[in-house]
């Protein structure tokens, strides 16, 4: 699935057409506990989060308090809100966790644990900048594009500290192949970060823990696929077949010939009847991988961390239905957070707490208070920001 900004603008068109809280169109008061989303952390639009909160009074509540409330279909406080990350990427380490500190603030960070790997030593983050340890400069330079993720250690750190809580968000972040349409292959120019692998559809519970090597994936083809919360048809592909496609890319690329003639040979391998046969296998839906998916993921948070870890889940890129949440209440998930959902306004108690809708941080600015912005100065930035930038997620 490529995350494009044109896809990324229609989403935003959608959920204004769909519908935000009301107060973020009108200048009026919140009913409820609103709930906002990030990514990526700046660390200075976040602390102007902060201060902006802590200004006028609002408190942030952490996971377990929010959907307590939802399940008691009460009507809330209107002077608190919910903050939730997505992927626990390195700058909720670097940034976000250090300034929560500062304010005495909550978070919800939903982490992917079949990425996240062990390390000696966690990485510097603010608190060393302030201690006069390091520089802002080199807190930057250990991730510039923000593209690893926290690791054990820092997630631990963060969890014990009491101000953020770790949930589920999937084993691997990972979609699944749904039929034998080849729409490109993995070669080096295509997008290996951990939180949006073109060839995640490939992992397996032997890659649980270590780190992304695209030499493993170069030369396979990728089919038609979804989010594998969709519990959807599935594609199942024999290591055989993997194999195969290995050695026909590499027997090319040894050759010193540039030309796509390895991609027509894999091509024609997968249009070939007998070879269908052998090397695949299509299933009706994939709920089996949805639960083994999920149940590893929370067993592997709740033996790093603890039993209160793990216990609400958020869906890559937002994608789900009706049979996920099914499988979820099965293994004892006690809630689901999405992105903006027709209906299901994030101000509104009472609603199901497996369909919690989510809307993007920029709208902080827009809750009841001192120093409140404008909607159009904020989509303004809003659409300037994300049109500058690569990687929206």
């Amino acid at each position: 699935m490529v995350h494009s900004l044109k896809s990324q603008l229609l989403n935003e068109i959608k959920s204004i057409v769909l519908g935000y809280p009301k107060f973020v169109y009108f200048n009026s008061d919140i009913k409820n506990t609103p709930v906002f989303l990030y990514h990526t952390i700046d660390p200075e639009l976040f602390e102007s989060h902060l201060q902006y909160l802590k200004n006028n009074g609002y408190r942030t509540l952490n996971v377990h308090e929010y959907v307590e409330a939802v399940n008691s279909k009460k009507s809330g406080n209107n002077k608190s809100v919910l903050l939730t990350i997505d992927d626990a990427r390195s700058s909720v380490w670097r940034f976000a966790f250090p300034l929560l500190k500062r304010y005495g603030m909550n978070a919800t960070v939903f982490i992917i644990p079949g990425l996240t790997m062990e390390t000696d030593l966690s990485r510097f983050n603010l608190l060393d900048v302030w201690n006069g340890k390091s520089s802002m400069d080199e807190i930057q330079d250990i991730d510039t594009e923000d593209n690893t993720l926290c690791s054990w250690q820092e997630i631990s750190e963060m969890y014990k500290s009491g101000l953020v809580n770790i949930e589920l968000h999937t084993l691997f972040h990972r979609e699944i192949f749904r039929n034998l349409n080849i729409i490109d292959f993995i070669t080096p120019d295509k997008m290996f970060l951990l939180y949006n692998f073109c060839g995640s559809a490939y992992l397996t519970s032997s890659d649980i823990g270590k780190e992304l090597n695209p030499d493993k994936y170069y030369g396979l083809p990728l089919f038609e696929s979804d989010p594998l919360m969709l519990a959807g048809p599935k594609l199942n592909i024999s290591s055989e077949f993997i194999t195969k496609c290995k050695e026909i890319y590499y027997k090319y690329d040894s050759s010193g010939h540039s030309n796509d003639n390895w991609k027509t040979e894999i091509k024609n391998l997968v249009s070939d009847t007998s070879s269908v046969k052998k090397y695949f296998d299509l299933c009706p839906n994939s709920k089996d991988d949805v639960s083994e998916d999920l149940g590893k993921a929370r067993e592997i948070i709740q033996n790093k961390l603890d039993k209160d870890a793990g216990n609400h889940l958020c869906l890559p890129w937002t994608i789900g239905n009706s049979e996920t949440i099914n499988l979820a209440k099965d293994l004892g998930i006690r809630s689901c957070f999405w992105g903006v959902l027709p209906g299901k306004k994030s101000d509104k108690f009472g609603n199901d707490s497996f369909f919690i809708s989510r809307i993007k941080n920029d709208f902080i600015f827009r809750l009841p208070g001192k120093g409140r912005k404008s909607f159009l100065s904020i989509y303004s930035y809003k659409l300037k920001r994300r049109a500058s930038k690569e990687h929206i997620f």
